[in-house]
Formats: structure tokens, sequence, C-alpha cells
């Protein structure tokens, strides 16, 4: 497969991942250094994956909500071993922009850095 093709399929294992609430599929699109950082109440919030993966863990999926999807891969871009995307999904009543950045090790491309936007469905 391409790099292009291999970023992809991160992307949609990340993102269907998310909506199934399947963690170890998630969990698989990241590394294991990942953040993810956002702008709450005017501040960064900084949170490590694995602190994020145990609130997926602890909540019902989208999907098991009665959600249809929204996941949508908006753009990628690639740059040798780095790789930039934009994907929108939502868990109502919230809808997320996500800006990811990847990185291509010898394991393949991994998520390494998440930063999101948040606003209402």
């Amino acid at each position: 497969m391409s790099d292009f093709a291999d970023v992809e399929a991160v992307l949609w294992d990340y993102l269907d991942g998310l909506y199934e609430g399947d963690v170890d599929r998630i969990a698989s699109a990241f590394l294991p250094e990942a953040n993810l950082y956002a702008v709450k109440d005017g501040a960064l919030s900084v949170l490590s994956r694995e602190d994020w993966l145990n609130a997926v863990r602890g909540r019902t999926s989208a999907r098991d909500n009665g959600h249809p999807s929204t996941n949508k891969v908006a753009w990628i871009d690639i740059a040798g071993t780095t790789a930039v995307a934009r994907v929108l999904c939502s868990f109502p009543p919230n809808a997320f922009t996500d800006t990811l950045s990847l990185l291509k090790t010898s394991d393949g491309w991994k998520i390494i850095a998440k930063t999101y936007h948040v606003a209402p469905v």
C-alpha cells in the first residue's frame, strides 16, 4: 500500500474504534507516548493516551447509544515520515474536529498527537 492508504487506514482504525467503543482498535492507531491537547475554558488541557483510553472504556459508545456515525477524513498531508490529518466525528451532544499528527516508525504509521476542538452538534 501507499503511504497515503496506510495513513488513511490508521485514521479509520481511530475513527471506527471511537464510534464502536473499541479501545484496542483505538490504541493500535496511537503511539504509547501520544497525548491529546485542547483548550478548555481558555486554558490548555493535556491528556495522556492512557487516561483518555480509560475514559473511553468507561462510557457507552456512540454506536451503542444509537447515534449514526458522522466520521469523515477531511484531509491528509504527508511529508516523508510525518503526516498531518484533519478528521471530523461526533459523540452527541458534541462534535469534534481533530487535527492528528502521525509518524512513520518501523511499526508503520501511528498517531503521536491529537489536538481537538469541541462544539455542540
